[in-house]
């Protein structure tokens, strides 16, 4: 069910529907509300459930980069991860050459080598390229628990 609000005008043939369903609507009514009205912001974002701090955020946005600016992002990486075959062939050629160093050894490696590059995009590239090691399953039977005093 689409959740609408009538803004009120000066007069009552003049108001204006808006959709709370709609986050970019919700958004900047909200902004323009704390901006606009002569009621303290506190007060305006208890009205829309948010708080102070995201009043200012929205609102330095919309000052930046307009309405679009206001739109939802994505969550996750604002790029690809894309890393050049030069790279990729080095990270396989160096786990080939010693495959007993770990990722954040390999990591290490490139790094000193002036490659900036995390541990976790080297896993990525193995994984890709089938080089990583499945890890056995633990046995119950030989796992011990032990009380340990410290």
């Amino acid at each position: 069910m689409e959740k609408m609000v009538l803004i009120q005008g000066e007069t009552p043939k003049r108001c204006f529907p808006l959709k709370l369903d709609d986050p970019l609507q919700r958004r900047y009514e909200f902004i323009r509300e704390a901006a606009l009205s002569k009621k303290p912001v506190t007060e305006i974002c208890a009205k829309y459930n948010l708080s102070r701090d995201m009043y200012y955020y929205y609102r330095r946005k919309f000052d930046q980069g307009g309405l679009i600016a206001l739109s939802e992002e994505k969550p996750g990486p604002r790029r690809p991860h894309k890393i050049d075959e030069g790279l990729e062939s080095q990270i396989i050629a160096l786990k080939f050459e010693e495959p007993e160093l770990s990722i954040y050894q390999l990591a290490n490696r490139l790094t000193a080598k002036g490659f900036d590059i995390s541990a976790r995009s080297i896993s990525r590239v193995l994984s890709e390229h089938g080089l990583t090691k499945k890890k056995p399953p633990l046995d119950p039977g030989k796992v011990s628990f032990e009380k340990r005093s410290f």
